[in-house]
């Protein structure tokens, strides 16, 4: 075969090669973590993609040295070609002017291009010839690496093991591309904050306190029941003993219906489940899976030394994660109107954090979280409506309308 053939052949391949590792570096190294542990679920391939991006010293040393003989080749085979086509003077200058061409063109600029539009398609593909060389060239590329770790040791930069930990910050910009891309709802996008958001929170900020529990003492009757059923709506009750501490068990009115009227009271006191206790200081998402792993939906919340200081119930978590939840029973969002510069009409439910903020009051520190639980914290009974009570210095509430048992509606006034 002719010589200049031969040279030929062996440029062009030599330029391919040059695409291939220069490709697969920036498809291999552009994956990430995540990405990779979801390509190695599906098969030998991905499997092969996983290990070598698992090493990416190993890799990179790999795909340079590759590179580097290819291109160090082609450049000789190139130079030996021009001299022998128009001689010593004018061939090496005309060589290296081509093979800068052709190297950037054909073998960096086009194939990394490739590479970056469909790194994980690019992976696949090259993975399995990668592996093998990287099995071939690892004495060659453990020696470089050697020598380059040596040289970062020596600047003071040392190998990080967390460095291809997947952070929460890597999360929370992946969804937002999504979103922004459309790939990731509204709605979806703001569960995610919401999970971040809350990972820490305690249960604590978020339970029906203390104050607010609505019990049933026992011996309990089925019209107790009936009648704690039309004035609150819940369909469990703390069944307690002589005080809210002495916890007998937990009420599903379910139960109780089961019977009718028949569920004398030793009946009702059989019926009791035994309560789950969280304790106060447990993440809000820790309490729901707790709460998963138990098959239930309600707890007692637990201080430090046993004592009870709230419930919590699944809606209560998950109305954390996407908002408040209602039902067409449920009545509204609680709401305070100012009927001038220092008088309000709200709520019951009003969270007594939203009353200071909007009144700009001092609100005394206390186990309750809305207004009504403000309210009976401070007068000690079920009012009427026209009781009123002192908050503190600064405001006078006023009963205007109860639901039964449950104060529905104030006045609120600065004094």
């Amino acid at each position: 075969m002719n010589l200049r053939i031969v040279y030929i052949i062996t440029l062009a391949l030599c330029t391919l090669g040059s695409g291939f590792f220069s490709g697969s570096e920036t498809a291999l190294m552009s994956l990430g973590k995540e990405r990779v542990h979801q390509l190695a679920d599906r098969g030998r391939r991905g499997l092969r993609v996983q290990q070598l991006t698992g090493d990416p010293e190993r890799l990179l040393s790999t795909l340079l040295v590759a590179n580097n003989v290819v291109n160090i080749l082609g450049t000789a085979i190139a130079t030996a070609l021009f001299i022998d086509l128009l001689g010593e003077t004018s061939g090496p200058i005309v060589s290296a002017g081509v093979v800068t061409v052709v190297v950037l063109v054909a073998g960096e600029i086009t194939p990394k291009t490739l590479a970056a539009r469909s790194p994980e398609r690019f992976s696949l593909a090259v993975a399995p010839t990668i592996y093998v060389l990287s099995k071939g060239l690892a004495p060659i590329a453990a020696f470089f690496t050697a020598i380059t770790q040596g040289l970062l040791n020596m600047i003071g930069v040392g190998r990080r093991k967390d460095e291809g930990n997947v952070t929460e910050d890597d999360i929370l910009a992946l969804a937002d591309l999504g979103h922004e891309e459309g790939g990731i709802a509204t709605v979806e996008r703001e569960i995610i904050d919401a999970l971040f958001s809350i990972a820490e929170k305690p249960v604590r900020d978020v339970m029906t306190p203390r104050v607010d529990l609505a019990t049933m003492a026992s011996p309990v009757t089925a019209e107790q029941v009936r009648d704690s059923v039309s004035n609150t709506g819940h369909s469990r009750y703390l069944v307690t003993g002589d005080s809210v501490e002495d916890i007998l068990g937990v009420l599903y009115v379910k139960d109780v219906l089961r019977f009718g009227d028949d569920a004398t009271p030793d009946a009702i006191r059989r019926l009791l489940r035994q309560p789950l206790y969280i304790p106060e200081s447990t993440p809000i998402l820790e309490a729901l899976q707790t709460l998963r792993s138990n098959r239930s939906g309600f707890a007692v919340i637990s201080d430090e030394h046993g004592g009870i200081e709230g419930i919590i119930t699944v809606k209560d978590l998950m109305a954390e994660l996407v908002g408040e939840l209602q039902d067409e029973h449920d009545p509204g969002t609680p709401s305070i109107v100012p009927l001038g510069s220092r008088k309000w009409i709200a709520d019951g439910r009003v969270d007594v954090d939203d009353l200071a903020e909007i009144t700009g009051a001092e609100i005394p520190e206390g186990q309750y979280s809305t207004m009504a639980g403000l309210f009976l914290d401070i007068s000690g009974q079920i009012p009427e409506e026209g009781d009123r009570v002192t908050a503190g210095d600064e405001l006078e509430l006023v009963v205007l309308r109860m639901d039964r048992n449950r104060i529905d509606r104030l006045r609120v006034e600065r004094i």
